[in-house]
């Protein structure tokens, strides 16, 4: 099937959902630094990605690691980048244990079949769906149990089994919530819109598009807005409406830019170029459709290249140009999987019998058409439209038992598990007090080693008067600072901080007062810095701070902030003469620069604002 992108974006949106709704017995949420995290990406994805790679590089549990491959899985799939989307859950799902972590390892197949469906191997996917399935079933999980649903829906939908897809659909859509911001009605109506549009009944599909935007556009959600005015414009245009179409494929295309999604940029400029092409403009038609291409190969998206490719070669056969005709219908039938898109390869078929034709071979030409014309019409016998709309009806004639047979199950279990209950509670108070002994003593024994490696670790790479990072971490943190800056072409400024006249501070004041100016300092400027911003101590009175995404006159204005709130810092000791100044030295990084340079370029700056008399800062640009 040529599978829109509505699905992916609500299956990513949905899976978020679950981590508010999972039992206590397992790991069943995010931590609420990487839940925050997710939740802003919605506005820019592309730039979350980023961080969430930062992120990645300083993470050391496994557990956080998985979580944070499962947030980059996610925003890779919603950005169709399947083969990445591959990698980052292989990744996670080789960190994590299903037993430990049942919730997230199924959450983590999810995606992965979202993954396999957009490389055009939906039937990859079907194994682990079903298997999440037959889990939230068990554990009575419903949240899990809905999205599961939409995941095989959408699966069944790219094997063109529509049958079994809207029946996935209409079954989650009548039991999902209306209120929910991440999994409610008006998500999952976007998926029971793509049935019809893949069964070309756009009339059925616009009216579960437009509740669709309407709720994406209630919650200020730009890039589902964008996501569902696509869907929407499109199938205006299949219905003729060109004008409505274009419109509302133009606001899918802005919002899409000012996001950063060039997937969905791209999939608007193909559905203008249809546009264009109806309305005899085939020039402009042909321009839009590259520029699309360009981004669906980066991201390797199966289904629109073989749309862009056929599209292409339709506008090829018009002007007579055989030649670049035959190469874009045979790059088309490289894609068109004859089980998994039975249609679109049949097309391609009729295109190929096309250019036979206008090539002279009219007998070839003859038998390829033919070929074509039998395979459509026996899938159209396969899945007749009456029997969808039949399934429809059914469904919505069902609700109302549906509903009151789920609340009578609810009261039945609430039942069994009073009597349950009253069972094995003597039983239980037998085991307690044997539990609570051999509990007791274990939690004992992994608090006590959990505190002696979390000892070590600080050891290791803390300073222990003023808890920053000592020297040889600092310069590690550098190091991988400067390769995320020069792998994404993103500023980043150094500066060298030194106290001045520490030591005569120390032989006037004593030992003490210098100890706790130095820890002052310290929270000073973990207060004025960002969380993203390293500061630590490599020397007696000397700092490193390293401020990633700032350029040099940002670094400096920040740090000139910094000097100014050090000379307060006397005032907080019972030394009338002290005086407490610190020296700056700021250095941005060119995109060239190693370590030592970096550092040899801040601590000439520094040289230099001791040698005009200390108490300032001076800069350097980027070498």
């Amino acid at each position: 099937m040529l599978v829109g992108r509505w699905y992916f974006f609500l299956f990513c949106l949905a899976l978020l959902a679950l981590t508010n709704q999972v039992s206590a017995t397992a790991l069943n949420a995010l931590e609420p630094e990487l839940k925050g995290l997710y939740i802003q990406s919605q506005q820019q994805p592309a730039t979350a990605l980023q961080q969430i790679e930062i992120q990645l590089g300083t993470a050391a549990e496994p557990l956080r690691q998985a979580q944070l491959l499962y947030i980059q899985a996610q925003l890779q799939t919603l950005l169709v980048y399947p083969e990445q989307a591959l990698e980052s859950t292989a990744q996670a799902l080789a960190l994590i244990n299903a037993t430990e972590q049942p919730w997230l390892y199924h959450s983590l197949q999810l995606v992965r079949a979202f993954a396999f469906d957009l490389a055009g191997t939906p039937s990859e996917g079907m194994t682990a769906a079903e298997a999440a399935l037959q889990y939230a079933a068990q554990q009575q999980h419903q949240p899990l149990f809905l999205q599961a649903l939409v995941v095989r829906g959408s699966l069944q939908l790219s094997l063109v089994n529509y049958v079994e897809a809207l029946h996935d659909f209409l079954q989650a859509y009548q039991q999902a919530p209306t209120d929910d911001a991440l999994l409610s009605k008006g998500h999952i109506a976007g998926y029971i819109a793509l049935v019809y549009e893949y069964r070309r009944e756009h009339a059925l599909a616009i009216p579960y598009f437009e509740e669709a935007v309407a709720f994406h556009q209630q919650q200020n959600s730009p890039v589902e807005v964008s996501i569902a005015l696509y869907g929407l414009g499109k199938a205006h245009s299949q219905l003729g409406d060109l004008a409505t179409g274009a419109r509302k494929l133009q606001l899918s295309l802005q919002l899409a830019e000012s996001a950063g999604d060039d997937q969905g940029v791209a999939y608007a400029q193909k559905e203008l170029a249809a546009i264009a092409l109806r309305q005899q403009e085939p020039n402009q038609a042909k321009q839009l459709l590259l520029q699309a291409l360009a981004s669906f190969e980066e991201a390797n998206n199966r289904y629109m290249l073989l749309d862009t490719q056929l599209q292409l070669g339709r506008i090829a056969l018009q002007s007579n140009e055989l030649a670049a005709a035959a190469n874009y219908l045979q790059q088309a039938m490289a894609y068109a999987n004859p089980e998994h898109m039975p249609i679109q390869h049949a097309e391609v078929q009729r295109l190929q019998a096309e250019w036979l034709s206008q090539s002279g071979q009219a007998d070839q030409a003859y038998q390829l058409l033919k070929a074509s014309s039998q395979r459509l019409a026996e899938l159209q016998r396969e899945e007749s439209t009456q029997l969808l709309h039949q399934l429809r009806a059914q469904y919505e004639l069902d609700s109302r038992k549906l509903e009151n047979e789920l609340l009578q199950k609810e009261l039945e279990l609430q039942h069994s598990l009073l009597n349950s209950q009253a069972k094995h509670q003597r039983l239980l108070t037998v085991l307690l007090f044997g539990a609570i002994a051999g509990s007791l003593l274990l939690l004992f024994l992994l608090a006590r080693i959990w505190w002696q490696r979390k000892r070590l670790h600080h050891l290791a790479h803390f300073d222990s008067l003023t808890s920053l990072p000592n020297r040889h971490y600092t310069l590690k943190l550098l190091q991988q600072q400067l390769r995320l800056a020069s792998r994404h072409q993103y500023p980043l400024s150094i500066a060298m901080l030194d106290l001045d006249h520490f030591k005569q501070i120390n032989d006037q004041f004593g030992h003490t007062t210098g100890d706790q100016l130095l820890r002052d300092f310290a929270t000073e400027c973990q207060q004025q810095l960002r969380a993203s911003d390293v500061i630590g101590r490599i020397g007696g009175e000397e700092f490193l701070a390293i401020l990633p995404h700032t350029t040099v006159d940002a670094a400096a204005a920040v740090l000139e902030k910094l000097r100014k709130n050090t000379e307060q810092l006397a005032s907080r000791y019972d030394a009338p003469q002290m005086s407490t100044t610190v020296s700056i030295g700021v250095c941005g990084f060119s995109g060239y620069d190693n370590a030592d340079t970096l550092m040899l370029n801040a601590d000439q700056a520094l040289y230099q604002a001791k040698a005009k008399g200390r108490n300032q800062l001076q800069q350097t640009s980027a070498s």
